[in-house]
């Protein structure tokens, strides 16, 4: 689970900002939102970011994206761009930026700290909790005169000479240390475990331009209890949907498609089978709509192509929040209510809050627009609620509504629509 995530001189954030799943003391719906991780460390299952448009909420996605897909990626020369982008208004833009993320795997606690621009790491540290104090697992540093980075190795680490020297020369300037040990032959075990929970419990975030459709059609196929899993997830939310079929389909293959299925289908069997057969398989997905007529009910297959935008967004949505509960893993998406009733909305984080214990280590974090899950105090706590505002020089600022002073019997909603907690468009 993630406790923080601090992040300086990226995109829309200039100065130091964190973002904390840590809940406070109060123990408004505790049984939903927090885990005692560890003695005394509680933290939030849930996160929800409210602001203006343009103000940074995305920003905040895309700097979790970064760190995700930047410890994951492996480069073929020291020549690419690390897709850094720093904060462009002034002369920050010239600095590195520092991201460092706390989170906890296997009960333990971790610290991975980085520091980069555009072109090179400068900093890169990984350190992990084996008592009430920090051991280090690698420091990396950037050797600017002969550009190329050093690596030292935490005392508890045991780590041979050979496999030393490869973990040096596998780690180019301009990747993450952590990317580079999935190119050495050598295993340890504080670093493998790291590695598995940035790829298997940091899941990729979902933006609001993205068809999921295919992914989450796929990933039943494949799955009976994803396949379950969506089906209850669709009836729940009232679509009267008792069923989703997957049929294959067989279609000719025009010549160009068989000219570029020649050159390029990576799947030499399939590839094969195509050329000879001129034909495509495609997967046809369907929903079965459960009607009352003249008292008793009638079923009916209806295609993807008659359903509406916001089935679709919904059922897209189903194999990630499956993935998400199934591994215990961070989720975030942007702009949660994209194609969505606000009550769906409601509905899905209630799901998800009130998902059965061996998903409790499960988090969400998403960012909306919409207000009106603020008037829901049955459904929320006040260290789950975030705000980001751009401030006059076009940094934004990110801050809790935790930060706040408030009675109890005082509506988020209302505070928060005639501006008590800042957020929201300046209209004239």
């Amino acid at each position: 689970m993630i406790l923080e995530f601090k992040i300086q001189n990226f995109l829309s954030f200039k100065n130091e900002m964190v973002y904390s799943f840590e809940a406070t003391a109060d123990k408004t719906l505790d049984e939903r939102y927090v885990v005692e991780i560890a003695p005394g460390i509680r933290i939030l299952k849930l996160g929800i970011v409210y602001g203006a448009n343009a103000s940074g909420k995305s920003n905040l996605i895309s700097a979790f994206e970064f760190i995700r897909s930047f410890i994951g990626n492996t480069v073929k020369d020291k020549t690419e761009d690390t897709g850094f982008v720093p904060f462009m208004f002034d002369k920050t833009k010239d600095e590195p930026g520092r991201f460092e993320l706390v989170f906890y795997t296997e009960g333990v606690k971790h610290s991975y700290i980085l520091v980069l621009d555009e072109n090179n790491v400068y900093e890169e540290k990984l350190f992990y909790y084996p008592g009430t104090q920090p051991a280090l697992i690698f420091n990396r540093k950037f050797d600017k005169e002969n550009a190329v980075s050093t690596i030292e190795f935490g005392s508890k680490i045991k780590v041979s000479k050979p496999a030393k020297d490869e973990y040096q020369i596998k780690t180019l300037k301009n990747m993450s240390f952590l990317a580079a040990s999935l190119q050495v032959n050598f295993n340890i075990p504080e670093i493998e475990k790291v590695i598995k929970w940035f790829d298997i419990q940091f899941q990729q975030p979902i933006l609001p331009g993205i068809n999921l459709t295919q992914y989450s059609r796929d990933y039943i196929n494949k799955d009976n209890d994803a396949k379950d899993f969506a089906v209850k997830f669709m009836k729940d939310a009232d679509y009267n949907i008792t069923d989703i079929v997957i049929e294959d389909v067989v279609r000719e293959a025009p010549e160009d498609l068989l000219r570029l299925v020649e050159k390029s289908f990576p799947d030499r069997e399939e590839r094969e089978r195509i050329l000879k057969e001129k034909t495509i398989l495609l997967k046809k997905l369907a929903f079965v709509h459960e009607i009352d007529k003249d008292g008793h009910k009638e079923k009916h297959f209806l295609s993807e192509s008659f359903q509406s935008e916001g089935t679709m967004r919904y059922f897209g949505l189903s194999a990630p929040f499956y993935e998400t509960l199934k591994n215990n893993a961070f989720l975030s998406i942007d702009e949660v209510e994209s194609s969505l009733h606000a009550l769906l909305v409601n509905h899905l984080i209630r799901e998800f809050l009130m998902a059965d214990s061996n998903s409790k280590h499960a988090q969400l974090l998403v960012t909306t627009h919409n207000i009106s899950l603020l008037a829901e105090k049955e459904l929320l706590r006040k260290d789950a609620i975030w705000f980001v505002e751009k401030e006059s020089d076009g940094h934004s600022s990110l801050y809790s509504l935790a930060d706040f002073d408030m009675r109890k019997d005082l509506s988020f909603y209302k505070a928060y629509k005639i501006g008590k907690f800042g957020a929201i468009p300046n209209i004239e």
